[in-house]
């Protein structure tokens, strides 16, 4: 199951994983709460670009691609931020959170290079190896959003799961619990302390296809390993033209010609994909 206990920021660059860490936890108490997160990633995403005066764009579409999860540019001062549709719905809100890192450092002008020029969220970059210093630091960012350090533990308390004897079955509750793909779920056990190396690669090495004969079998985390490829969200382009519509702030002509154009861009995405 690849290389991502050595390849991650906690295996790598140790001090820059807590101040990764450090900022995760500030940006929860600004924008996210104390809750957790799962599917809430998709407004929370929209609620911090609310709250720093950022235009944001969410769409959402069945990119027919397994490789791609998501894409971020910016154009005429737009954040676009593309979600993969067809992926499982762990995997959609895993790249949204990654996403939103890449966003945050155009936001603070940490480095808005990045999404500027366009970044990409792919399999590889996931689950092995980031392509940059940046997308190495938003997989962690993702991982410490989604499943705090305070929550985990709290969790596997209260879930009774010990930590020395877990199984892949106490994996999936955790994945069911947090709504992350399996080896993200490793990886932060890993960080939090609450498994050794040794144990997270025990874990690792059981084959993907065991992973889902277990998940289809319990029912644990089923829900989040569903796609939603029937959803196509154009962002607030299609809400936009319906209040132009009712209010006829626009010409016959012109609502026509806009319908087109929106139809034009939601055929090419989904040709693209």
């Amino acid at each position: 199951m690849g290389n991502i206990l050595e390849e991650s920021l906690f295996g790598k660059q140790p001090k820059q994983f807590e101040s990764i860490n450090a900022l995760a936890k500030a940006f929860s108490v600004n924008y996210c709460g104390s809750t957790i997160i799962r599917d809430s990633i998709f407004s929370i995403a929209e609620n911090y670009a609310r709250k720093r005066e950022l235009t944001l764009e969410v769409l959402r579409y069945p990119f027919k691609d397994d490789e791609l999860w998501a894409f971020t540019f910016v154009k005429k001062g737009t954040i676009f931020l593309c979600i993969n549709s067809g992926l499982a719905l762990c995997k959609q809100i895993f790249a949204v959170a990654h996403e939103l890192y890449h966003i945050h450092c155009y936001a603070e002008d940490i480095d808005p290079s990045t999404i500027a020029s366009g970044s990409l969220l792919d399999s590889k970059t996931a689950d092995d190896t980031a392509k940059s210093q940046e997308d190495l630091e938003a997989n962690a960012f993702a991982g410490l959003l989604l499943m705090p350090d305070g929550i985990l533990d709290e969790q596997i308390k209260l879930y009774g799961i010990a930590a020395d004897k877990i199984s892949v079955d106490d994996v999936l509750i955790l994945m069911e619990l947090f709504a992350l793909p399996y080896k993200a779920v490793v990886l932060r056990l890993v960080e939090n302390h609450d498994i050794s190396n040794s144990k997270a690669k025990e874990l690792l090495e059981c084959d993907s296809d065991y992973v889902l004969e277990r998940i289809k079998l319990t029912g644990k985390a089923l829900k989040w390993q569903q796609n939603s490829k029937d959803l196509s969200y154009l962002g607030s382009l299609l809400d936009d033209m319906e209040y132009n519509k009712e209010q006829e702030l626009l010409t016959e002509s012109r609502e026509k010609s806009d319908m087109e154009y929106l139809e034009k861009i939601r055929k090419g995405f989904l040709a693209e994909g």
